[in-house]
């Protein structure tokens, strides 16, 4: 398996964050948060700005982790937020994002990775759950349809995230979207975590009924990418998922890594840790020294 780490996670600086990414010995980083922006977002100059300081310290890009149809209305009359303005996210239709889209592809082509980043749309302020229902997996798909559109004009594989923030928050879920096509330009984003802080009231029952390693099992064949943070759930708190050092919270992660492990996945798990700085660079060692001595 190969492992990465998202760059803003370490660091809003670039350069400092590959610096710090090379030496704890990362060969991959994924890119968010770049130059106080989403990455869809950079010019031609700040790309090729991006590419030097990559060569300089000879890092690949695992993704580009576009926030594309993050936040934009499925529906005319929905309202969507940002739940942390730390995350820098594009806003828009469905168009515009089509648009981000399309650079966000011509970004991934310059930096040579294979693999874009997409959301199954951010739920609305002004609606109550449940979502995943039949009418949102239609208008969901025709937005993907759309999107897959461009990804294989630029042969690019879309990586369709499950977001607990979206309308598909389990891996369960999001699959859906990824069967319906059975196309190699679309695959599965997961991230366990997200699954494990789905908020209860927004998923359909029948999927609360899986745990993570049910839901790995039936997905993995559809996975492209996977990010891993970690989380204890402490029903004392009023927001009861507390973020932890990777290893340290509730997620089966031994379990989860060693199914990947004989299953022969071989591409990238993309470290997400959420924690402060000296909690992050532990997580990035842990993450490094389990994959490399996993049997």
């Amino acid at each position: 398996m190969q492992y990465a780490i998202i760059t803003d996670q370490i660091c809003e600086d670039l350069e400092r964050a590959l610096q710090i990414a090379k030496a704890h010995h990362y060969s991959h980083v994924e890119l968010h948060n770049v130059f106080g922006k989403s990455i869809e977002e950079c010019s031609l100059a700040e790309v090729e700005h991006i590419r030097t300081l990559l060569q300089t310290y000879h890092l690949e890009v695992s993704c580009i982790a576009s926030t594309v149809f993050f936040l934009c209305p499925l529906y005319e009359g929905d309202q969507v937020s940002l739940f942390n303005d730390s995350f820098y996210a594009i806003e828009g239709d469905i168009n515009t994002h089509l648009r981000y889209l399309e650079n966000a592809c011509r970004i991934a082509k310059r930096l040579n990775c294979p693999r874009v980043r997409i959301f199954p749309f951010r739920f609305p302020d002004n609606r109550k759950p449940p979502f995943g229902v039949q009418e949102d997996m239609n208008a969901i798909l025709r937005a993907v349809r759309l999107a897959l559109r461009i990804a294989k004009e630029y042969d690019i594989t879309l990586v369709l995230e499950n977001c607990p923030y979206s309308r598909l928050p389990k891996g369960m879920m999001t699959i859906q979207i990824i069967k319906a096509f059975q196309d190699p330009h679309l695959r599965l984003l997961w991230d366990p975590a997200n699954s494990f802080r789905a908020v209860k009231e927004n998923v359909p029952k029948d999927y609360l009924l899986f745990s993570l390693m049910d839901e790995l099992r039936y997905i993995y064949p559809q996975i492209g990418h996977i990010h891993i943070k970690d989380y204890h759930y402490d029903p004392t708190q009023q927001k009861p998922f507390v973020h932890k050092e990777l290893f340290d919270g509730d997620i089966p992660y031994d379990q989860i890594l060693t199914y990947l492990h004989n299953r022969g996945y071989d591409k990238v798990l993309s470290l997400e840790a959420e924690v402060p700085f000296q909690e992050t660079i532990s997580s990035m060692d842990k993450l490094k020294d389990t994959l490399e001595n996993i049997t």
